[in-house]
């Protein structure tokens, strides 16, 4: 049954739904094919390291650096940080300025950002960086360009750190070392040439010297490890406090979805709104319910003004590698410095102590022991910074074999507009969104029109379920039209009524006009007729009658003239060419109907007219604006209420049923009136079965017969 309700709220807005269509697929079509072609220029890097022990690494964290996908986010970033953006924006000024839209800087480094895809290879170490343009040669040499500049990002934060370290000790360490050494060799050979010592000293003071000198050693040794690990913390330091290592953690992923408490939030304010009007329609503005009512939708806004449109569905953080090496850095150059400063404390003491005993010798012996372990310190100084300076000159070699390669050069390859697959997803989308909105409107759309909705509303039996026709049009055919065989299921269902009715006279009344009150009580009075009844129709809207018309007969006389006592019922009474119907019009002369029908002369009208006739069908004005309706079926007691099938519920209906049940009249039954063919499945069910048979029975009653 559902599924049925929803295949006619589909069919009845078929029109929307393909006019939708046709829009939503031609603007996707029309777009993607007078769109400009675009170009993408590809390149593959790839990051290339030496291979063996004596490889030098980036990084001193071995772990961390040598996991494939680690490396390859690090390329990734290094590709598209600012810094290698904004050097490319510098550099495309001067190649191809117009590869570039206009802007400030910031606005430029975004747009550029904006046509950049850098993509890790899956199952790979490589990297894949895409660029797109609409001038091919645009895309290749903006693309080659931000490879350039990527790998000499690279290089600087891979070698700067060993160079300067070599540049440090090559220019500044070595050659004051060489000088101070110089400078001790020279003092020493000044005293022996001007105090006349040759030869060794005595063995006690060889002892000293030697003891002073492997103090005096260590103690340089350890201040210059303790300055080498400061020059070390301080560089780390200074990365620490660089863009690419302040943050301990940094964002790798992040994905958005959509809030589902504002979601579930709409959803109850579209009910709750829905509920609103359909409370509207039957109370007042100050009734309790409609005053609960807005509340409830104030503080549903409320909340949805609370909540975001998108939230935080998921986050993927990673640890900073660069961060990660250069605070290790600091820890174990901090370490070795306070080390270093440690052993320079304990040897400071040991010296002391040999230096005073020296200072107890002779003069020239101490002179001389002075000199030499100033000298001998001086070349182990000097030796040290050779050392330091080949290790250095080894690591900057290792630095310089690891950089960023390209395995495939840049090339550039038309994009596909892919107009098919637009096309075909516009299509999809659109009738599915369509389809959704059509269903959203059925749901909300509170008209009546299938037999189930009215007797919800009406609260009686549904007799019959009349198909939409012409306008005032008569069954002509006996029933073999959905419209005659529909009258034929009324009149079916008013003779088992008839058990429980007051009477045998029935109103045909409506809460509201342009329902086809008079449609029905004609035909139904037509369909008795030829089932052998003898029926009387009454026109009994004396305020707008339209009965004599269908008819064809004269309305100067009728009910208004036998309430108002100046003719009788075989007066008015009229013979039709249906066998068995009379009518009796309205008349012309009712100024005031509403007195005629609270007079006596009505009920006695009813009960003679009810002995004459099987049955006497009344129609009657609009319930809702006129009491006529009301009046007559307090006289008749029997009444037939007729909606029309597709109009929305305003409330007159439950305001007439309780006027009818004060007056003490017997609702027996309803009439779906002016329902579509697609809403009703008699309807449908006799095109399919019974249409041919139909128009082979007229065509026998059309023959003469012999």
């Amino acid at each position: 049954m559902e599924f049925w309700r929803q295949y006619m709220i589909l069919k009845r807005r078929w029109r929307l739904i393909a006019l939708v269509v046709l829009l939503c697929t031609g603007t996707v079509l029309v777009w993607s094919r007078t769109s400009p072609q675009k170009y993408e220029a590809v390149a593959v890097l790839r990051e290339q390291r030496p291979i063996g022990e004596t490889a030098t690494e980036i990084f001193p964290v071995r772990a961390l650096i040598n996991d494939p996908v680690l490396r390859q986010q690090n390329l990734m970033q290094i590709v598209t940080s600012n810094t290698v953006i904004s050097r490319a924006i510098n550099d495309l000024l001067v190649l191809r300025p117009s590869a570039l839209p206009e802007g400030s800087l910031p606005e430029r480094i975004r747009a550029l950002a904006g046509r950049l895809r850098v993509e890790a290879v899956p199952n790979t170490e490589f990297v894949r960086v895409r660029v797109q343009d609409q001038d091919p040669d645009s895309a290749l040499t903006t693309l080659s360009v931000l490879v350039a500049k990527a790998t000499e990002r690279y290089n600087e934060m891979t070698q700067g750190a060993v160079r300067a370290e070599r540049e440090r000790l090559e220019n500044e360490l070595l050659p004051a070392a060489k000088a101070e050494l110089d400078a001790k060799r020279r003092d020493l050979a000044m005293y022996k040439l001007a105090n006349r010592i040759s030869g060794n000293l005595d063995a006690q003071t060889q002892i000293l010297v030697q003891r002073a000198a492997q103090y005096r050693a260590n103690l340089d040794q350890a201040t210059v490890e303790m300055e080498e690990a400061r020059a070390r913390r301080l560089a780390a330091e200074r990365e620490l406090r660089s863009q690419y290592a302040r943050n301990e953690y940094e964002e790798m992923q992040r994905v958005m979805a959509s809030n589902p408490v504002l979601e579930q939030l709409r959803l109850d304010l579209a009910r709750a709104q829905a509920a609103l009007q359909k409370e509207l329609q039957t109370k007042a503005d100050r009734h309790p319910d409609v005053v609960a009512l807005r509340a409830q939708i104030e503080e549903i806004e409320a909340r949805m003004r609370l909540e975001s449109e998108q939230i935080l569905n998921s986050m993927t953080r990673s640890r900073n590698p660069i961060r990660d090496a250069a605070l290790q850095t600091y820890i174990t150059a901090r370490v070795a410095e306070e080390a270093a400063a440690k052993r320079a404390e304990a040897y400071r003491e040991p010296l002391r102590r040999v230096l005073a005993e020296l200072a107890d010798m002779p003069r020239k012996e101490a002179g001389l022991a002075r000199l030499e372990l100033a000298a001998n310190t001086a070349a182990q100084t000097y030796n040290l910074y050779l050392q330091k300076l080949e290790e250095a000159r080894a690591k900057e070699r290792g630095a310089q074999s690891v950089t960023l390669v390209l395995l495939d050069p840049p090339q550039v390859f038309a994009v596909p507009k892919q107009t098919g697959l637009k096309t075909a997803l516009a299509l999809l989308l659109s009738l599915l969104i369509a389809g959704s909105v059509v269903l959203l409107l059925g749901q909300l759309d509170t008209s009546v029109r299938t037999p189930e909705e009215a007797e919800r509303l009406l609260k009686l039996p549904v007799f019959a379920v009349i198909p939409l026709a012409k306008h005032d049009a008569l069954d002509k055919q006996d029933g073999f039209t959905p419209v005659g065989a529909s009258y034929q299921i009324l009149s079916t269902n008013l003779w088992y009524a008839s058990r429980q009715m007051q009477g045998s006279a029935v109103v045909i009344a409506s809460a509201e006009p342009n329902v086809g009150r008079s449609t029905t009580a004609a035909n139904l009075a037509i369909t008795l007729a030829r089932d052998g009844a003898r029926v009387l129709l009454v026109d009994g809207d004396m305020r707008q009658p339209t009965l004599h018309t269908r008819f064809g007969v004269d309305n100067s006389l009728g009910l208004a003239d036998v309430l108002a006592g100046e003719k009788s019922i075989e007066d008015v009474a009229v013979p039709t060419m249906i066998e068995g119907l009379v009518l009796i019009p309205a008349g012309s002369s009712a100024t005031n109907p509403v007195r005629l029908l609270r007079s006596p002369a009505m009920e006695q009208f009813v009960e003679r007219t009810t002995r004459l006739a099987d049955f006497v069908i009344f129609d009657s004005p609009a319930g809702i604006i006129f009491a006529d309706s009301t009046l007559i079926a307090a006289h008749v007691k029997n009444v037939i209420i007729v909606h029309a099938a597709g109009q929305p519920s305003r409330g007159a209906e439950a305001e007439f049923h309780a006027r009818l049940e004060q007056v003490g009249a017997n609702l027996i039954g309803a009439v779906l009136n002016k329902v579509r063919p697609e809403d009703s499945r008699g309807t449908y069910y006799y095109r399919r079965a019974y249409r041919e048979l139909a128009l082979r029975q007229s065509a026998t009653r059309a023959l003469p017969r012999g």
